[in-house]
């Protein structure tokens, strides 16, 4: 089935405002029970199909195409026309039916339908307002189009779509004219000037009507015939818009209803546009010299809020005129904003201003007009000065007036670079006149000037900058141009500045060449300002004669001297391949070339050979006309490593030092003064075959059996086969030996030493001979299992402190440690017989809890990450037998000062036979023992104590066992000290029958006081009395006997308060005294210190000292004599 639309139109249809975004498209899928069947809609020449696509979007397919769609149960969609339009479907004799969308006045039918399609069903033209067909009722799927040309690009047609599907009550907007013009304007003569004139205002109208004109309309179709449910009318302004009062509507099936819809359209038009011309003139504020900003106010009795109900806003256009109220106005603005900023005005200048109003597409009368003048501002920027006159030494300039901008031009402010190129600018003229004479400049020189212009508003901006020159004189001849560099097409050439010339003189300089010499003009090939140019496009080694000449704005110089120079000479050409001379050898061979066809125009001086094995580069032949000077001959080794071989100028070479049986590549290319040329063609030559060429290093590797297999490559054969390979095979360089020789690759060797350091070389023959030996190469056999300890032993004198351990329960083992054959030993097993232990890599162990006094059988084996080697021989020890107890500690005698202590029995049988040895220990005053005596001996007397002090002792016994434990602590206290012997006492008579007793006093002893006692012994009794007990030093005695002898001594008493013991010392010397009436003499003891002969005749300590010294000296001195005397005899 086919959908034939057969528009009367090729301009595309506008949207009525009823479904101009208020009626839902038709979805693309639609699920259906019964058969679907594919419509194919053809679009005609000028129609345009729109659709909605499945995002959303409205899709417009311009005529020709064919737009497949899916029919759900074989129906012909709904199609929606414009107003005044209606749709058939007409079926012809084949049962294709058509729709025909055409006008409803008959005449507008195409004639090129036949009479055998008649109408024979009705489609509705268009749909009212319904609630089930309104989605979004604020969405505009179709803006306004006002003529063919305006179609949003979104709109654009696209020929090729999915199959649409829609269902029984989906509509289809098919619209596919903008203008209602028929279709037969193009089969048939022009319409009636009347009915054209009336179709063309419809279309005019109806291209933008208001969206209210069908607000609120409602109609229900059945075959095209429509019938109005409900009626509303927009409300006159109620909804803040133009409103109509609507009855219900007829179906547009007849000419008579399409005129009375056109006509109330028409009111309703005209309505809204007599309410947008009642716009109120625009205020200007804000107003500047090239800026203002103008606002406006909305029209009376229209509203454009959010909620005003229209669904157009209004738009505005502002006109400005600048040639009066009456005079052209040109649109400046158009938008939807009440307020716009008009920028770029002229300043002084009158402007008048008038507002448009619009909705939608109806554009209502201009706005009232406002004027308002603009600012003055500063001046327009000047034109540049002109050069009026000039000299040697002065300039001329003029200007122009510029645009004033509203205000009086007052000053003209000139200013200028002083002749200094890219420097700052300075004044050099203000004023009010518009010239300018500036004097005492330099001639030939250029001035750069700017103009600006100032009024009582400000200061323009500055004109483009120009350059003047003074008068000069013609330049002097410049030197010849001198040659920097010459190349084979080109050269560059350099010159200096005309004397005379200052160095701010601008110079144009112009370089003539003469390039045949039979031709003697000169042609110009550059000219300009640079000191420096480089000509092109010359011949290769060919003389050329240049000339310069300098000119500035007086005139030109004379040419200057001519430079004669060549250009340099090509490369030369590539020689022949090179060829082989003579007989070719393992190590060398001669070639030969011939030279280049082409030299370059330079005589060969050398040639070049380059010998390779790869591919070579092919240089392309140089055309040149010099020639060739020398050759290169390069050659590449074997490696791909290309080297000169050969550099001058024969046309032979003989090449030495090569690989026997080895191709070489080599190719020749010749120097001369242009450089060097392209290679030749290569030639290849192989050597004769040599002996082998040097074997590589063998590889050797260790197998788990201990053995080792040597593996090697077969090396350059140079030529020829290899017939025989032979392995030396040595613990060093010096003792290697063949162990092998044939064609394998590999040999296994066996019964190495572990660990052991070997090494080998390997060297191939052929029928040429040997070859050279391969580098020496190191190998060291796998390790083993250690060796067995070759010595062990028990330390017997050992000190005892070094092993805290008894030495009766344990034994100090050493040995060497064996061999570990390449792997370092981690430890020892130690085999006592029924136990075995394992220690650690050390070469000394003690054995503890052992028996004492038994004898042990030991051995002892290494291990290692290998294993554990085999044991050592047999050893036997003894453990010592258990060291002796301490004895018993007794202290003997104690005195102050010392304590004399006693052990063990001196007569015992026991330790007879025993060497026991004590050590007796004391505790100090930091709780630590020191040993004060070691030996034999059973007694010990302690020295130099403190008295009434206790002090811990305790005794060790050692014998051959070692020594044993310590005794337990014993303490013992020393006594306290009686008070020392005082000196004999003073006896000195008194007056009477009395004397006094003087003595020392000695200080008290530890705390305690010291008492003295005083006895006296008279005539010849034999016992001394006591005559004194107390604390002084000094007694008196009276009722003496003269004639009797009297004897005295003294002793001192301590007395102790904590035992209240009294302590008395020795008694001293006495003295003796006899009384006398005339004299009283004094004499003592023969010991007495009171006789005054004693104390002369006894010395002092100094002096006995002194006469000990100096008999020690005396004897030395006679035993030095008697010395040297015998030994002189």
């Amino acid at each position: 089935m086919y959908v034939t639309m057969m528009m009367t139109d090729q301009i595309p249809l506008e949207l009525p405002p009823l479904l101009n975004g208020e009626v839902a498209m038709m979805p693309h899928l639609v699920n259906g029970d019964a058969a679907q069947q594919v419509i194919l809609v053809q679009v005609n020449p000028g129609e345009t199909f729109t659709i909605r696509a499945e995002d959303g979007t409205l899709q417009c397919i311009q005529g020709p195409a064919e737009v497949p769609m899916m029919s759900p149960n074989g129906s012909i969609p709904p199609i929606h026309v414009p107003p005044g339009y209606i749709s058939q479907v007409i079926e012809d004799s084949t049962g294709v039916r058509r729709v025909v969308v055409t006008p409803q006045s008959p005449e507008c039918y195409p004639p090129s339908y036949p009479s055998a399609m008649s109408p024979t069903h009705h489609l509705p033209p268009y749909l009212t307002h319904h609630p089930h067909f309104i989605h979004n009722s604020h969405t505009a799927y179709y803006p306004p189009v006002t003529g063919p040309g305006d179609m949003p690009p979104q709109f654009f047609p696209q020929h090729h779509l999915p199959h649409t599907i829609y269902g029984e009550q989906e509509i289809i907007p098919l619209y596919g004219m903008s203008s209602y013009i028929t279709r037969e304007d193009q089969y048939s003569k022009p319409p009636h000037k009347k009915l054209k004139d009336r179709q063309i205002d419809r279309q005019n109208r109806l291209n933008s009507p208001p969206s209210s004109i069908y607000k609120s309309s409602c109609t229900t179709v059945y075959n095209g015939y429509g019938k109005g449910h409900s009626g509303g009318s927009g409300g006159g302004g109620s909804g803040g818009g133009p409103g109509i009062k609507k009855t219900e509507r007829r179906a547009r099936s007849s000419p008579k209803s399409n005129d009375s819809d056109l006509q109330e359209y028409e009111l309703e038009v005209k309505r809204v546009q007599d309410i947008l011309s009642g716009i109120e003139k625009p205020q200007v504020s804000n107003i500047q010299a090239r800026a203002v900003v103008l606002s406006w106010a909305p029209p009376v009795g229209l509203s454009c809020g959010p909620h005003s109900g229209l669904s157009f806003p209004y738009s505005y256009e502002v006109a400005l005129s600048d040639k009066g109220r009456d005079g052209k106005y040109k649109i400046i603005y158009s938008g939807e904003e009440l307020e716009c900023n008009l920028k770029d005005l002229r300043p002084a200048t009158d402007y008048h201003v008038r507002v448009y109003a619009m909705y939608n597409s109806v554009k209502g009368s201009c706005s009232e007009p406002v004027s308002f003048t603009t600012h003055s501002c500063a001046p327009e920027c000047p034109f540049p000065p002109k050069l009026a006159h000039r000299s040697k030494s002065s300039l001329t300039l003029q200007w122009k007036a510029p645009i004033d901008n509203g205000s009086k031009i007052t000053n003209y402010l000139l200013e200028w670079d002083e002749g200094k190129r890219n420097s700052g600018f300075r004044q050099c003229f203000f004023g009010s006149q518009k010239h300018c004479k500036l004097t005492k400049l330099c001639p030939a020189m250029g001035y750069t000037f700017r103009l600006a212009a100032r009024n009582d508003i400000g200061t323009s901006g500055y004109s483009q900058e120009v350059v003047c020159y003074t008068l000069g004189n013609i330049p002097q001849m410049p030197s010849a141009p001198r040659l920097v560099r010459a190349g084979i097409t080109w050269v560059t050439l350099q010159w200096s500045k005309p004397e005379g010339c200052s160095p701010e003189e601008v110079i144009t300089y112009t370089l003539e060449i003469q390039e045949d010499e039979n031709d003697n003009l000169f042609h110009p090939k550059y000219t300009g300002e640079d000191l420096t140019c480089t000509v092109k496009n010359l011949k290769r080694s060919t003389q050329y004669k240049f000339r310069l000449t300098a000119s500035n704005t007086e005139g030109k110089s004379c040419p200057s001297e001519v430079l004669v120079c060549t250009t340099s000479p090509d490369r030369p050409g590539p020689p022949t391949r090179p060829l082989v001379k003579g007989p070719v050898t393992s190590h060398g061979f001669s070639v030969k070339w011939d030279p280049p066809k082409d030299n370059g125009g330079s005589e060969i001086l050398k040639y070049l050979l380059e010998i390779t094995d790869g591919n070579s580069e092919d240089v392309p032949a140089s055309e040149s006309g010099c020639e060739v000077s020398e050759y290169s001959v390069e050659m590449t080794e074997p490696k791909d490593v290309a080297s000169e071989v050969y550099h001058g100028p024969e046309l032979e070479c003989t090449v030495g030092n090569l690989l026997p049986g080895t191709v070489y590549r080599f190719r020749v290319r010749a120097l001369n003064d242009g450089g060097y040329g392209p290679y030749s063609d290569v030639s290849e030559i192989t050597t004769a075959a040599g002996p082998p060429g040097q074997c590589k290093a063998p590889c050797i590797s260790c197998m788990p059996d201990g053995c080792v297999l040597v593996s090697w490559e077969s090396p350059d054969s140079s030529g020829a086969d290899i017939s025989e390979y032979r392995l030396e095979w040595g613990e060093d360089e010096e003792s290697l030996e063949f162990i092998y020789h044939g064609t394998d690759t590999r040999f296994e060797i066996r019964d190495l030493l572990p660990a052991a350091q070997y090494c080998c070389r390997l060297q191939a023959f052929n029928q040429a001979g040997p070859g050279p030996y391969s580098e020496l190469v190191l190998c060291q056999t796998p390790a083993s299992a250690p060796d067995p300890v070759s010595t062990l032993c028990v330390l017997e004198e050992e000190p005892l402190d070094a092993y805290p351990d008894s030495p009766s329960a344990c034994l100090v083992l050493n040995w060497e440690e064996p061999c570990n054959n390449g792997s370092e030993i981690l430890g020892y097993n130690i085999d006592l017989g029924d136990t075995s232990i394992t220690v650690g890599n050390t070469t000394t162990h003690v054995m503890k809890d052992l028996l004492p006094e038994t004898t042990y059988r030991i051995r002892i084996q290494a291990i290692n990450e290998i294993g554990a080697g085999p044991f050592s021989q047999f050893i036997k020890a003894k453990t010592r037998p258990l060291p002796p107890l301490p004895p018993r500690l007794e202290c003997a005698a104690a005195g102050p000062q010392s304590l004399k202590l006693k052990w063990g029995d001196s007569n015992s049988k026991t330790h007879a036979a025993d060497d026991l040895v004590y050590t007796l220990q004391l505790e100090d005053r930091n709780k630590r023992f020191i040993s004060i005596y070691r030996g034999p001996s059973h007694t010990y007397k302690v020295q130099r104590l403190t008295e009434f002090t206790c002090y811990s002792f305790r005794i060790q016994a050692a014998s051959e066992a070692g020594e044993g434990p310590f005794s337990e602590t014993y303490t013992f206290s020393t006594t306290k000290s009686v008070p020392p012997t005082i000196k004999a006492p003073r006896v000195t008579q008194l007056e009477g029958n009395s004397c006094e007793i003087l003595w020392e006093t000695v200080p008290p002893m530890k705390g305690d006081p010291v008492n003295y006692i005083l006895q006296v012994l008279v005539g010849r009794e034999s016992e001394y009395k006591q005559v004194y007990k107390g604390e002084e030093a000094t007694f008196q005695i009276s009722g003496l006997q003269t004639n009797t002898d009297y004897r005295f001594r003294v002793c001192a008493c301590r007395r102790c308060l904590d035992t209240s013991q009294e302590l008395s010392g020795a008694f001293s010397p006495s003295a003796a005294f006899v009384l006398q009436r005339s004299e009283v003499m004094l004499t003592g003891d023969m010991g007495s210190l009171d006789d005054p002969k004693m104390k002369s005749m006894m010395p002092t300590d100094e002096q006995f000292a002194a006469i000990i010294v100096l008999g020690f000296a005396t004897l030395s001195i006679l035993f030095a004599f008697i010395l040297q005397y015998f030994l002189m005899k």
